[in-house]
């Protein structure tokens, strides 16, 4: 309640001192009042320099800013006016205003990167938000508030984005992945320690950054909004760690690490099998027993998952086969339910089911054979029912309507040409029989041939045409 009226009171107070001053907006600046720096006796920068330079010397603060802050305002593209730009964010910085003197200084780095003062303003820059990333509270109206971590990150982004591959960068970098380890952006923190492995690559923090990734994936797998997928992330980025880096200092802490996110993914099977067992699910529970002896042959968990194993094998079932790992029963889990019997006719048109046919009226079924109903157990008469005396008649029985037959199957007709249509379709040829294919027989040759008629027997021919057309028909 108290911060909260005094941020009250330092607002109010602050609007009205800018009320009665000048405001100006700067680009690059924001709004500024004109009247701070105006009172500039010197006749060259030169001068002006000196005067600011005394100023600070005596540790007067806020009267050297405002001579530098002249400076700057009369001669702008001085010489001497990155100096003055950055002894600007100095004086806010000696005040403890770090909020001003980073962005002083990032108005140094724009509007002068020339200046001898251009890595200086950035190595303030990177010291200020150090400060930010250890925990200072930013100020509202020069009283205290919270750290704000967001606030470091952009003034770590502002330094690379400065510099990319200045001398800042890297350890920028880095330190943005603190401060979301900071506000338990576990991801976040290790996109931003990855962004390190590929950009910096020949850096001497690369082997931190590797680190890091290991790390800020184990405390993801105690938080209660990540998987446990995280654990084995863990373990890759540890290993990988080894692998690239093995006599680093880190190394051996690296190994306890592995091993105690080992031993926790062990803890959880064992406890999966403890559950089964409990269960009655024998099988199950074998298969978890298994997983941690394989992990840890060595520990007391396997002592016990071996003696659990030989007392639960007894009590398997032999007629169901049992998975052979724990992917095999997890997919044994998603197994297909059997498919539903195919409903007959009467079922799909809603009907009762068709029984044995009903007797003629006036009619009585027979009684079942003596051995079939001494089989049974059942007695003629609780089959056919009591006998009626003689003269009574039975009721009739009642019409049982005759099931409705299924539909039949569509006949599918034969496409037929044009000329079909007009004629119908053409016969199909008979198959030929053995017989069509018998060749047929011939009569035998007469086994004596008529003798040669003599020459003189022959009619007599002239010569000409008759020996080409035959002879001339006889004069009438």
């Amino acid at each position: 309640m108290n911060a909260r009226f005094l941020a009250v009171v330092a607002l109010i107070v602050g609007w009205c001192s800018l009320a009665e001053a000048s405001l100006t907006w700067r680009a690059g600046e924001g709004w500024s009042n004109e009247e701070e720096g105006s009172d500039v006796k010197a006749v060259n920068s030169r001068a002006q320099l000196e005067l600011a330079r005394k100023l600070e010397a005596a540790e007067e603060w806020e009267k050297s800013r405002q001579a530098y802050l002249g400076l700057v305002r009369k001669w702008p593209f001085s010489f001497n006016s990155g100096e003055a730009q950055f002894k600007i964010g100095w004086c806010y910085e000696k005040i403890a205003d770090f909020e001003r003197s980073f962005k002083s200084y990032q108005t140094c780095v724009e509007k002068y990167p020339a200046s001898n003062f251009f890595e200086k303003a950035i190595e303030r820059q990177y010291n200020i938000a150090n400060l930010y990333l250890a925990g200072e509270p930013r100020k509202l109206w020069k009283i205290p508030v919270m750290p704000s971590m967001d606030k470091t990150i952009e003034m770590y982004e502002q330094i690379i984005k400065n510099a990319p591959y200045g001398r800042y960068a890297a350890e920028s970098q880095f330190k943005i992945g603190q401060a979301h380890e900071r506000k338990k952006e576990w991801a976040e923190a290790v996109k931003a320690y990855q962004r390190i492995l590929d950009r910096y690559p020949g850096n001497d923090i690369v082997d931190d950054a590797q680190y890091q990734i290991g790390y800020a994936w184990h405390k993801a797998s105690t938080s209660s909004d990540y998987d446990q997928g995280a654990a084995q992330k863990a373990i890759d980025g540890f290993q990988e760690f080894l692998t690239r880096f093995p006599n680093s200092e880190k190394a051996a802490q690296a190994e306890e690490n592995i091993k105690e996110l080992e031993g926790r993914s062990t803890g959880g099977s064992f406890n999966i099998a403890q559950f089964y067992e409990s269960q009655k699910k024998i099988d199950a529970a074998i298969i978890y027993y298994k997983d941690v002896i394989q992990k840890e042959p060595d520990t007391e968990r396997a002592e016990i998952a071996r003696r659990k194993i030989t007392q639960l094998t007894p009590l398997s079932e032999a007629s169901v086969p049992a998975p052979k790992n724990i992917s095999d029963l997890k997919s044994s889990s998603k197994a297909p339910a059997a498919p539903a019997p195919a409903k007959s006719a009467a079922d799909s048109f809603g009907l009762e089911p068709a029984g044995p046919p009903s007797p003629p009226p006036g009619m009585a079924l027979a009684p079942a054979p003596a051995a079939q109903t001494a089989q049974s157990g059942v007695s003629s008469e609780d089959m056919i029912g009591p006998q009626l005396p003689p003269g009574i008649l039975p009721p009739a029985p009642k019409p049982v309507s005759p099931p409705l037959a299924a539909t039949p199957p569509p006949i599918h007709m034969p496409t037929l040409k044009s000329s079909d249509r007009m004629i119908g379709p053409r016969p199909i040829p008979a198959k030929p029989t053995m017989e069509d294919l018998t060749p047929p027989t011939l009569d035998p040759l007469p086994s004596s041939l008529p003798s040669r008629q003599p020459a003189s027997e022959l009619p007599n021919m002239e010569t000409g045409n008759d020996s080409l057309i035959g002879p001339k028909p006889p004069e009438p």
